[in-house]
């Protein structure tokens, strides 16, 4: 069975704000604290189990402290390479 494309969008997404979060030396509890949203949001949005609200998404961005051009960046870089894959 193959992943539906909006899945494996969110999975990238996902693993560009963790990889934000990690740069930053950031728990996912640090980040909901900063950004006022649950522990289990951060969570959701970095394994992509839910789609999480846009408003959500973005408490969780300003939680890191990173822009969110710079997760665009690295989510269009990431879908690159999944689109140039075999």
């Amino acid at each position: 069975m193959t992943t539906p494309p909006a899945d494996k969008q969110l999975r990238a997404f996902g693993d560009a704000v963790r990889r934000a979060r990690r740069e930053r030396d950031l728990s996912q509890e640090d980040v909901a604290a900063a950004g006022g949203v649950h522990p289990n949001q951060v969570r959701r949005l970095e394994r992509a189990t839910a789609d999480v609200r846009t408003s959500t998404t973005l408490r969780i961005i300003a939680g890191i402290g990173v822009p969110l051009s710079e997760l665009a960046r690295a989510y269009d870089e990431a879908e690159l390479s999944r689109l140039r894959e075999p």
